[in-house]
């Protein structure tokens, strides 16, 4: 094992070449001086690796000896985290039992039992603080929650939202005055939902785009999920990608998906479950108060990002586009359909208020559009809806006793 090799700024004066950090940045420079595990989660490519060098950074300027930083990806190689640290007693002669040590463990899913390794080291080792990140939902939140609950505090890395986007392509500015700027502003936009990682902003021929977004999908069906779920045929999970990708916010009927692709609805549901914990695929319920009955009606799904789903299919329905858009940022669970098929597009339930969200990717939004959503909010008794639209302000009005408040789209994260 060639700890040096990860390494780079055990080099003098080295500094890794990210200057730009995402918003997530400052919350997790509060986390430094906690005890608590660290743990950063989301998407291949969307730059969970770049957060935790841009971490190693900041302790560097902080005057922190670089042997005492220590970063390993287990994409790259398999170790336990015992072996790690004995060979980094060998190269550094830092003796962690007795002085502070930072320790960064990229892809720690790809560990198997990493959440014991990491628990008995927590407890017994007060010196050693750990940032981990990984890519898979279930092998990372579910076990940081059942084997390490109470050590560890979890952040989730979306894709760029919009405003990120014009921070990274140095544009910023021009969101400051709207008006000015308006088909500018609309023309970024456009170009920014096939461009929602760093890597792609600056990617200028259409063409190569796609190919890097099908690139990352290939890499988490065919390499990725099959390391750690049994998939016959990963080529049957690109097929599932496929068709969600035509209709972003697809209701899937399981037995007649099943039917089309093959295979029996258990594998399909097992398929879609690998898609939704790889952070490829987000799964909607349809709302109902009684959660088991949610379970049971059809569910919806989207791609993680619209950039896939652009990267997959040429569309024509922009309205999806942007909804999924939306979906790629906020963490909504939920989106209600009843037997008369009125749809709302979101149901948002944090802080225990129900609030539901209507996307018109157009300038202004009629009355006769916001019946269904005045519908919803008569039936469940809520106070207040969301409309985001393409407006560049916010507005608000009120119908009844319900609360309309109009947003641009171009703001959410």
């Amino acid at each position: 094992m060639n700890l040096l090799k990860y390494n780079r700024h055990w080099e003098k004066g080295f500094r890794y070449p990210f200057p730009k950090k995402r918003e997530l940045f400052s919350k997790l420079l509060k986390t430094i001086s906690e005890r608590w595990i660290v743990e950063i989660t989301g998407l291949r490519r969307v730059g969970k690796t770049t957060l935790l060098f841009q971490l190693i950074n900041q302790l560097l300027d902080k005057g922190i000896n670089p042997f005492r930083i220590l970063y390993f990806s287990f994409d790259e190689e398999k170790a336990k985290i015992d072996e790690l640290l004995d060979e980094f007693y060998k190269e550094t002669q830092i003796e962690y039992q007795k002085e502070k040590v930072f320790i960064f463990l990229d892809e720690i899913q790809k560990l198997p039992e990493f959440q014991n390794q990491l628990k008995v080291y927590y407890d017994l080792y007060p010196n050693i603080k750990f940032f981990i990140s990984g890519s898979c939902s279930l092998f990372v939140k579910k076990k940081t929650q059942e084997s390490l609950a109470g050590r560890c505090v979890s952040f989730m890395l979306n894709p760029l939202s919009f405003k990120e986007y014009l921070y990274f392509k140095e544009k910023k500015d021009i969101v400051k005055n709207p008006s000015l700027y308006k088909s500018e502003l609309e023309r970024e936009f456009e170009i920014y939902l096939e461009s929602q990682f760093i890597e792609s902003v600056w990617i200028k021929e259409r063409q190569t785009k796609k190919e890097y977004f099908n690139s990352i999908i290939k890499k988490i069906i065919y390499e990725d999920i099959p390391q750690i779920f049994p998939v016959e045929n990963p080529e049957i999970l690109f097929q599932i990608v496929k068709i969600v990708a035509q209709r972003p916010g697809i209701l899937i009927d399981y037995k007649g998906l099943s039917k089309e692709l093959g295979i029996s609805n258990k594998t399909l549901s097992s398929y879609l479950f690998y898609l939704e914990e790889s952070f490829l695929v987000k799964k909607l319920f349809n709302f109902s108060k009684n959660l088991i009955t949610s379970e049971r009606k059809l569910k919806k799904f989207y791609l993680s990002s619209p950039s896939f789903s652009l990267a997959l299919v040429d569309f024509t329905n922009k309205g999806e586009v942007v909804e999924n858009f939306i979906i790629s940022l906020k963490s909504y669970r939920f989106f209600w359909r009843d037997p008369y098929k009125h749809e709302v597009d979101f149901v948002d339930t944090t802080d225990s208020e129900i609030i539901p969200i209507e996307v018109k990717y157009k300038d202004s939004v009629s009355k006769e559009e916001l019946k269904t959503i005045l519908l919803f909010s008569k039936r469940f008794k809520t106070k207040r809806v969301i409309v985001f639209n393409k407006s560049w302000k916010q507005e608000k009005e009120k119908i009844g006793n319900v609360s309309i408040l109009k947003m641009p789209i171009y703001f959410v994260e």
